[in-house]
């Protein structure tokens, strides 16, 4: 007994290094050292036109792409998990590119812009919680969801996985995540994944993995909720922007920025200010791999490989304010997805 304990001991901790040391792989491939922008293309707008309430901080274009990495990363994960169980996810290649691409964006305002330590404070919990949960969920599904892995979708609960998450996503999309309701997502859980059945033992492993993720989120959610209704105010629904005629248009802000903007610039003239800016604003696209385009007046920032499927990948790119209408209009004709447009 005494030497199974040893062993089993020994296999945990050999294993965590194997697992940790084959992450070290580099994940978001930067354009060049240091500062990449042309330094006019970072210049504060002294004289906005914007009302004082919708005006938001400059680099927060930038700051916020760590912020929506953590739903493009949900959002890669319920795609994935259409087809193929979370236990072979990438999640630490996630870790990696959560941290490589803050460093990237930081790397762009530093010394350009006023100190903004809050959202960088904010950037570091979240992250560093993403950190944890993905570290914790790595580790354990090479360690333990090996052993019960069926590689394909095929029970209840790794169904329920693929549509919690899918859920998930749509509500961060606009929502906080803190919001999401994980209490019904635990009833669901325990209510329409049978008990019995094929491959009972991943069924089981994944009851215990998922209830354990569920309430920890939910608890979690609820502490983080009040939280931030005692630090920050509820944040504008809209982000104003202002065309070339003077005339102001509040667009919905996060996920349906991105649809309405390019629905805004394809109606002819170009943009004077967003959230009272008129300096870089960055911006994501999701291209194939072996995509080399390069765009009239716009900088790439990084590019990430799309690590749960390597034939797609990330491109950050950053233009004036004031020339973004182009690009957005060139990059609808050709079907380019946009992922994101960054509106502070």
């Amino acid at each position: 007994m005494k030497r199974l304990l040893i062993l089993t001991f020994c296999t945990i901790v050999v294993s965590t290094l194997i697992f940790f040391y084959k992450k070290r792989t580099e994940t978001t491939i930067a354009e060049g050292a240091g500062l990449v922008i042309k330094k006019e293309w970072l210049i504060l707008n002294k004289n906005p036109i914007t009302a004082q309430k919708d005006k938001r901080p400059a680099d927060q274009t930038f700051l916020t792409f760590p912020e929506w990495y953590l739903v493009f990363s949900p959002e890669e994960q319920a795609n994935y998990y259409k087809h193929t169980t979370a236990t072979s996810f990438p999640f630490m290649s996630h870790t990696r590119q959560i941290w490589e691409s803050y460093h990237v964006v930081n790397n762009q305002i530093e010394d350009n812009f006023p100190p903004n330590k809050g959202y960088h404070f904010m950037i570091w919990v979240i992250g560093t919680s993403a950190t944890v949960e993905y570290s914790i969920k790595g580790l354990y599904e090479t360690i333990i969801g090996r052993i019960t892995d069926t590689k394909e979708v095929k029970t209840d609960e790794d169904k329920f996985t693929a549509t919690f998450t899918q859920n998930y996503v749509d509500f961060i999309k606009d929502r906080p995540w803190y919001e999401f309701d994980f209490k019904t997502q635990l009833k669901s859980l325990w209510t329409n994944a049978t008990f019995f059945g094929n491959h009972f033992f991943r069924k089981l492993e994944r009851k215990y993995i998922l209830t354990s993720e569920l309430l920890v989120k939910w608890g979690y959610g609820k502490l983080i909720g009040l939280g931030t209704k005692q630090v920050y105010e509820a944040a504008l629904p809209t982000t104003s922007v202002l065309t070339e005629n003077n005339e102001t248009n509040n667009l919905p802000r996060y996920d349906k920025f991105n649809k309405a903007i390019t629905e805004l610039v394809k109606q002819g003239g170009s943009i004077k200010e967003i959230a009272g800016n008129n300096s870089a604003i960055l911006l994501t696209i999701l291209v194939p791999s072996t995509f080399n385009e390069k765009f009239e007046n716009t900088q790439t920032i990084f590019t990430q490989p799309i690590s749960s499927d390597l034939t797609m990948k990330r491109i950050a790119l950053a233009t004036p304010v004031t020339v973004l209408n182009k690009l957005l209009i060139h990059l609808d004709k050709q079907k380019i997805k946009i992922e994101h447009v960054f509106d502070y």
